[in-house]
C-alpha cells in the first residue's frame, strides 16, 4: 500500500506540524506502507536527515511569505502539479496536513480527479492575527477551498477541541471527525537525572544558578513570544529556542536567544529548564507542551475555553494572555518548589498515560483502514 503525505512543511524546516508529518511516515513505513512526502524545499543551509525507508519529495518554492510577514506560506513552482500527478497515479491512500496551504489545494483537486481516498489532519482553527488582511485570507479560505477539502475528506483528525468545534461549525459531520492525542517520544523527552541538568546548562551557555523559563516556538505573534518577552524580570532567566527574528528589544541580560535546535537538542533544553511558558493564541495543548510535559516541567499558556474539562485540566497553569499575569504566575510557582515539583511530576506522568507516541499509532492507523474500506 502506498500513501502520499502532504505537507507544506516538512524537516528540517522547525515547527510542530513538521515533527508530526515526519513521525506519521516513520510509523506508516513501520506498518508495512510504502510512503511517500510531498513538501517544500526549505530555506535552510541545514540538510535533511532523512530515512531511507521514507521518499521525500521537495519542490522548488519561494518563502518571501515567510521572510517577509513571518507566515509560513510557500509559494510552489509549477513542478507540484506534475510531481503530485505522478505520486497520485500509484498512491492508494493520500493525506493532506492542514488546508490551509497551495500544496494541499493542488493535491486534494487532483485527488478528487482521480477519485483517491484522502484523509486529513487539521492542525488548527481560525488562528486571531493583528492584521485585517491575514483574518481576512483565513476567512475566505475557510469558506471556499477549506470547506470543500472538508467535505471531500472521508476522515478528518484533529488533535484539540478547538479545531473539533470549529469543524462542526463548518459543517463537518460528528462522524467523520476523529480526535487523536498527538504523541512524542517519551524516551527522547525525559526528564533530568541527577546532575544533567547543569551539564546540559554548561552546554548551551546558561546559568547555572538562575531559574531558567524556556519557550519554544517560531518567534511570530500568534505564538506569544513577545508577551513573555515582556513578562521578564529579575528573579528568572528567558530562554527561547526557535527560528525568527529577535527583537531588539530582547538583546539585554537575563534573556537568551538559542535559535531553531533539532530533536535531541530541544530535549535536552527541557531538561536544563525549570518550566515552560507559552503564551499562544489560537493554539490549544500544542505539542511543545507535550514535549514540555514529559521532560517533567510545569506548564503555563493562555487560558482557553477549550482546556475546561480537558485532559489536562488542573495539570497546567492557564494565564491570561498578558506579560503581567505570566510574570506573577511564574514568581508564584518558583516561590513554591514543593508545589513547582508535583506539577512537573504529574506533567510526566499524564504523558506517559496519554501522549506516547507509540500507543497513539494504532489509532492512526486503524483511520487509514477505514478510509481505504470501500464506500457503499
Amino acid at each position: 500500500m502506498k500513501a502520499l503525505l502532504v505537507a507544506h512543511h516538512y524537516p528540517p524546516h522547525v515547527g510542530g506540524l513538521e515533527l508530526v508529518v515526519q513521525r506519521q511516515a516513520y510509523s506508516m513505513s513501520e506498518n508495512g506502507y510504502r510512503v511517500v512526502v510531498l513538501t517544500s524545499l526549505p530555506d535552510s543551509t541545514q540538510p535533511p536527515d532523512d530515512r531511507p525507508d521514507v521518499e521525500v519529495i521537495r519542490i522548488a518554492c519561494s518563502h518571501a511569505f515567510e521572510r517577509l510577514f513571518f507566515i509560513p506560506f510557500p509559494l510552489f513552482s509549477p513542478r507540484l502539479i506534475c510531481e503530485a500527478w505522478r505520486q497520485l497515479k500509484g498512491a492508494d491512500v493520500v493525506h493532506i496536513h492542514d488546508v490551509f496551504y497551495l500544496s494541499s489545494w493542488v493535491v486534494a483537486l487532483l485527488a478528487a480527479i482521480v477519485r483517491k481516498p484522502m484523509l486529513l489532519t487539521q492542525h488548527v482553527a481560525m488562528v486571531e492575527h493583528s492584521s485585517a488582511l491575514v483574518m481576512g485570507v483565513q476567512r475566505l479560505v475557510y469558506a471556499t477551498v477549506g470547506k470543500w477539502i472538508f467535505r471531500k475528506s472521508r476522515s478528518i483528525i484533529v488533535y484539540n477541541e478547538n479545531v473539533r468545534t470549529f469543524l462542526r461549525a463548518q459543517g463537518v459531520p460528528e462522524r467523520r471527525i476523529l480526535f487523536l492525542a498527538n504523541g512524542v517520544d517519551t524516551g527522547l523527552f525525559r526528564p533530568a537525572a541527577g546532575e544533567e541538568r547543569l551539564g546540559i546548562r554548561r552546554r548551551f551557555g546558561l546559568p547555572q544558578d538562575r531559574p531558567l523559563v524556556l519557550f519554544v516556538g517560531r518567534l511570530v505573534e500568534k505564538k506569544g513570544f513577545q508577551i513573555l518577552l515582556d513578562a521578564r524580570d529579575f528573579r528568572f532567566d528567558l530562554v527561547f529556542a526557535g527560528p525568527g527574528t529577535i527583537p531588539e528589544r530582547g538583546r539585554v541580560n537575563g534573556v537568551h536567544w538559542l535559535g531553531p535546535l533539532d530533536q535531541p537538542q530541544t530535549a535536552d533544553l527541557y531538561r536544563a529548564c525549570d518550566l515552560f511558558a507559552f503564551p499562544a493564541i489560537g493554539e490549544v495543548f500544542t505539542l511543545v507542551m507535550q514535549e514540555a510535559m514529559a521532560s517533567g516541567l510545569p506548564v503555563l499558556t493562555t487560558d482557553d475555553p477549550a482546556y475546561a474539562g480537558s485532559m489536562v485540566s488542573g495539570h497546567i497553569i492557564l494565564c491570561r494572555r498578558q506579560a503581567e499575569s505570566f510574570r506573577t504566575a511564574i514568581n508564584d510557582l518558583l516561590a513554591d518548589p514543593a508545589r513547582l515539583h508535583d506539577l512537573g511530576s504529574r506533567s510526566r506522568e499524564l504523558a506517559l498515560r496519554h501522549f506516547d507516541w507509540g500507543s497513539n499509532v494504532s489509532r492512526m492507523m486503524k483511520a487509514y483502514s477505514d478510509v481505504l474500506r470501500p464506500q457503499s
